[in-house]
């Protein structure tokens, strides 16, 4: 897992996130506007200038942490021509969805930099920036698997609360909060690290198995 706490890691884990971070409000908004609903677009966060993404508290939290975040995306769905329900859960899939193919293409660079550079694979440079690949791999890796666990305020439960009936979908509402608090221990408590550490050697296997294919 990443040394979260090591000054030498700070910068590979920045960029990482930025670009993870970025790519992934952007493909909401994309998607949104492509399904109708431009309200993430008026808002400029159709962008791929992640200050258009950034929470500075969600920031910090990446220098201390494994955990950050960006600004909760602004989605209306009442602005979607056709098929609400649908259009919403594709929205918030796009996000994970991204940051997974991100995953696939990191993973591709960091074994294939040394052809593109020209460079011999023991070389300084390719070093160098294999580190900055590695911990894009890492971080889209969790950023996506993250977002599709069924918490609030996370990209899976809206995606799940699409596969619902609208009588379940307003029961699945009022737990909003109680999800809220289980996203919370889990941030502040060794258990949501324990869990990330525990996933992620099989997450690299199922990665690894889509190479070999």
């Amino acid at each position: 897992m990443l040394a979260y706490y090591h000054l030498e890691t700070l910068l590979p884990r920045l960029f990482a996130f930025l670009i993870a971070m970025t790519l992934h409000d952007t493909a909401h908004a994309g998607v949104a506007w492509l399904l109708g609903d431009r309200t993430a677009r008026d808002s400029k966060r159709f962008s791929l200038n992640p200050l258009a993404h950034l929470d500075v508290l969600g920031l910090a939290m990446i220098v201390f942490g494994p955990y950050g975040w960006s600004k909760k995306m602004p989605v209306d769905s009442d602005r979607f021509p056709k098929n609400k329900k649908l259009s919403l859960t594709i929205v918030y899939l796009a996000g994970p969805l991204t940051n997974l193919v991100l995953v696939l293409f990191f993973w591709w660079l960091y074994f294939y930099l040394p052809a593109l550079l020209g460079a011999a694979s023991e070389s300084l440079v390719v070093e160098q920036w294999r580190v900055y690949l590695q911990y894009c791999v890492i971080v889209n890796l969790m950023i996506g698997l993250i977002h599709l666990l069924p918490l609030y305020p996370l990209d899976g439960w809206y995606i799940w609360r699409g596969f619902f009936s609208t009588p379940k979908q307003r029961w699945i509402d009022r737990q909003q909060i109680k999800a809220l608090i289980l996203v919370i221990v889990l941030m502040v408590t060794p258990i949501g690290q324990w869990a990330l550490s525990g996933i992620y050697p099989y997450a690299v296997k199922v990665i690894m198995h889509l190479y070999s294919l």
